[in-house]
């Protein structure tokens, strides 16, 4: 049965949709008490901050959309759709998080099912649209259910929704049209996820280590990468990025990571195969003599191939 009840976050242990919404978080979500900025923590101590991560980096469990209404509280009744199983409400101005529970989590980029991300944002592209979210949301960080700066509802909804019951509320045809080009900030892969990939190794290439000198180095960048999708991610939201890649650079030495990876490369190949250090002075000099790469192998014992990359 369908209803609309506010409860107390404070004990959200003892509410059904809360305490499942904290066992469905990532082990070390993102968290934050202030806007700018984020921490990671365990999720027993990210619960205690009025923003956090709701889903993991690579799976979407939960769909979470922001409707900036003063009336978004009924949104999801106003445009005859199904209820969330949370919503999450300012007590300002009315402004609320909505939350959808996926039966199915869905895998994000890696080997995760192509046609599952794609059915995945058609489903999300347009349940955004007839609640009338901000479509630049990204739904990283949201107002955590279990604060108590915010109003929290829930809807008694059924436990969770598979993509194709949602779906059922929703027109999707226009989302599977074929497009000569495919749009640069495809939902089902995220924007954030996109320009991290794509950043993070003009910060491993960067020659300096200081981190403000980074930032200065990856900014103008990240901008080229972000004006590139559709819907374009939120200067804060790309400032995080530009810091975590500054960070992490700032405290690695790549050259010294290189040498050390190199070295531990050649004594596994030699463990495997032997030192080929002298072979590999005979078959210089053979090469030297006129002998075929086929016939060095034959002379040496080893591939063709082998011979071939040694002499390079």
């Amino acid at each position: 049965m369908e209803y609309l009840k506010q409860v107390n976050p404070s004990e959200w242990e003892q509410i059904p949709a809360l305490a499942v919404f904290y066992d469905d978080l990532a082990s070390n979500p993102y968290c934050t008490n202030a806007k700018g900025y984020c921490h990671i923590r365990t999720k027993s101590h990210a619960i205690s901050h009025s923003h956090i991560q709701p889903n993991h980096p690579a799976v979407c469990k939960w769909l979470a959309f922001d409707i900036d209404d003063p009336e978004a509280l009924f949104s999801y009744h106003d445009n005859g759709l199904p209820p969330p199983q949370i919503i999450i409400k300012n007590p300002t101005n009315g402004h609320a998080h909505y939350l959808y529970r996926l039966t199915t989590p869905v895998g994000l980029g890696g080997n995760s099912s192509v046609k599952a991300m794609r059915y995945l944002a058609g489903v999300q592209k347009s349940l955004g649209e007839a609640l009338g979210a901000d479509s630049g949301y990204s739904g990283n960080l949201i107002k955590n259910p279990c604060h108590s700066d915010h109003e929290t509802y829930i809807t008694g909804v059924q436990p969770s929704y598979t993509l194709e019951e949602l779906a059922n509320y929703l027109d999707l045809e226009p989302l599977y049209q074929k497009h000569s080009k495919e749009p640069a900030n495809d939902a089902g892969y995220g924007r954030n996820c996109a320009l991290f990939e794509e950043l993070r190794h003009f910060g491993y290439e960067c020659t300096t280590k200081d981190f403000n000198a980074l930032i200065r180095h990856l900014k103008p960048i990240s901008e080229r990468i972000n004006n590139r999708f559709d819907i374009p991610l939120l200067p804060n939201e790309v400032r995080h990025i530009i810091r975590s890649i500054a960070r992490y650079c700032s405290r690695m030495d790549f050259t010294e990571s290189h040498i050390r990876f190199s070295e531990r490369q050649r004594a596994r190949i030699q463990h495997r195969w032997g030192d080929n250090t002298d072979k590999r002075e005979q078959a210089q000099i053979l090469k030297s003599e006129g002998l075929s790469c086929r016939k060095i192998a034959e002379r040496l014992n080893v591939g063709k191939s082998t011979v071939s990359r040694w002499l390079k």
